[in-house]
Parts: structure tokens; sequence; C-alpha cells
């Protein structure tokens, strides 16, 4: 089966990217473990840390960083963690075989931070015939297809090639394919490396969302612990908003990457607010349908032998009230 993440890793930026930022290896007792890979809508988990924001709170959480985001997706598969900021396909991938986790939070929409980079093609028509690297399977597959069909174009008018991120960046540095579907950091780099960016998930809104999956046992045993965690990520998000500069120093670190660059980042998502996660979560949101239409492309990929529904995964019981 292919693999499923999200935003897999390129190996050498992982010395950089988890420098300073290495978990203890050991949670303290009672602590909540938060898987946290590397993507510009979670970073603000870092902030809630450095400002002491859990604490005051009154829940003590342990931040767990992933190099790889498949990584975290099976560590909360295998209860290894308590919750996981991942993306919508992942906890599909968790649930395939029953409930296990459910999505209590939306982090990020993508909003441009996903790509399709090219060389030498300025027009989105133009790539009827061409080679794309693409990571099959995942959500950039699906992104690519969306894409494509806003140009009239099926995946059968191109020819895709299967790369991992890492794969696909160094075969477009080195010029050994014109396309590829990446995103940030990758995008800027693959920009640098005289790429354009000749699409983005502006094109399709709401079509990559980034959620906080908590496992549906932590939720039954420990429901007043996540309410503090969701609370803490809001008062995160006012700090952004009200000490942007520092704020933005501490998530570039934990980004590993220059604040410019992350500020560049940060520009690529929209950060869903307390009242677009009251009204996406519920019953008759927006977040039901993007959970209904990555279904249905994992199931016609084969990565899911059966739909997952949005049903009984999808709960807002937990936001704060403010």
């Amino acid at each position: 089966m292919p693999s499923l993440t999200r935003r897999s890793l390129a190996t050498l930026l992982t010395a950089a990217l988890l420098g300073g930022l290495t978990p203890s290896s050991f949670a303290a007792p009672g602590a909540l473990k938060i898987g946290v890979p590397v993507w510009v809508g979670w970073m603000p988990w870092w902030v809630a840390k450095e400002k002491g924001l859990f604490k005051r709170n009154g829940v003590a959480v342990e931040l767990r960083n992933f190099a790889v985001q498949g990584d975290a997706v099976q560590a909360l598969a295998g209860g290894k963690l308590d919750g996981a900021s991942v993306a919508t396909n992942d906890i599909l991938t968790v649930n395939a075989g029953g409930p296990k986790a459910s999505v209590v939070l939306l982090h990020d929409e993508s909003a441009g931070a996903d790509m399709l980079v090219t060389r030498g093609i300025d027009d989105p028509k133009k790539l009827k015939g061409q080679r794309i690297a693409v990571e099959v399977g995942g959500v950039s597959h699906f992104f690519l297809d969306k894409l494509l069909a806003l140009q009239g174009l099926k995946e059968s008018d191109v020819t895709v090639v299967n790369m991992t991120a890492a794969d696909a960046g160094a075969a477009f540095a080195s010029g050994a394919i014109s396309a590829a579907v990446t995103w940030e950091p990758f995008g800027t780099q693959a920009v640098k490396a005289g790429g354009k960016r000749l699409l983005t998930s502006k094109d399709t809104p709401g079509a990559i969302v980034d959620v906080l999956g908590i496992r549906n046992d932590v939720l039954k045993k420990r429901p007043d612990q996540v309410r503090r965690l969701l609370k803490s990520w809001f008062d995160a998000l006012d700090y952004v908003a009200q000490h942007e500069a520092e704020a933005f120093a501490i998530m570039a670190k934990a980004s590993g990457v220059s604040v410019a660059e992350f500020e560049e980042m940060w520009h690529g998502v929209r950060i869903f607010t307390l009242a677009d996660n009251r009204k996406a979560l519920t019953p008759a949101g927006a977040f039901h349908a993007t959970v209904d239409e990555m279904s249905t492309f994992m199931v016609a990929q084969k990565l899911l032998a059966k739909a997952v529904p949005p049903q009984g995964m999808v709960s807002a019981d937990l936001l704060p009230a403010k």
C-alpha cells in the first residue's frame, strides 16, 4: 500500500528541522502526548509550549516532534500518542479498520502552501502530456487530480511519476523532471532552483485541511484535559496575533527555517479560528464534505477498503466557549 503521509520531510533537512526540539523520552505523569510533525500550520503548538500556555490552562502536555508525518500517524493508531496534528487523509487511515480517533479541531487549510511547481511550463493547459512527480496515494495526489480537473484534464492526460518529497525535490532541482507537486518549505526551495508556482492550493479552497486527531479512549476518559488543550491552542493563536515577531521567531526555529522564510510560509495557510471551527465541525459543516470527498478518493485509489464516514468521527463538543 502506498505511503499516506501528508508531508514527508526531506531526509537532508531532518537534522536542521529537529535542531533544538528533540523531545524528552518520557512524558510527565498524566501528560497528554501530542505528535507534531513539522508543518507551518501546526507550529503554534510550540508557541503554547514556550509561553507556558498549557500550564496556564491547567493541562500537562508533551509535544513530540516527528520528522516524518507517517510515523506520527502510526504512533497515533498504535496508541503511543494521545493525539496528533495530521491531515484529513491520515485520520481516515487511522480509522480504516474501525473508529480509533476523532477530529476535535481544525488547524488550517492550505491556501498556497501546497503547489504544482514547473520549469518551462507557463500555461496550465500545457500540462497535458507532461511527466509530473507526486507521492501517489497521499493528499498531494488528491490535490493534483483536483488541479488537473480545473484545467479540463484527467490524470490519464499526464504521466504520474511516483516520488517521495525528497526525491521529487532533488529531481526537479537537477532538471530531471519539469513538474512536481510539493509543499512548503520545499516549494520555496524549488522556486529558488528555477521553478515557477504554476498552480497552488489557493486554486482548490477547502481541499487540504489539517486537523487534530485525539484517540477515542482518551476523549472518553480525559475530556476536560482535551478541552484545556484546545483552549491552549486558541490562546497560542491569540499570542501569535498580538506578538507576531516573537511568535514567528519561535515557530521559525521549530520549522528549521529563517523568520523571513517562515513568514512567507505562514501566508500560505489559512488558520481556522474558533468561529470557523464551530461552523465547520457541525454535522452540516463544510468539513463533513471534505471528509466524504477524501474518503471517496482513497477508496478509488484502493487506499481504503471502504469509505470512512464523518458521522461519529467529527466533534465540536470540546471546543472552548470563547
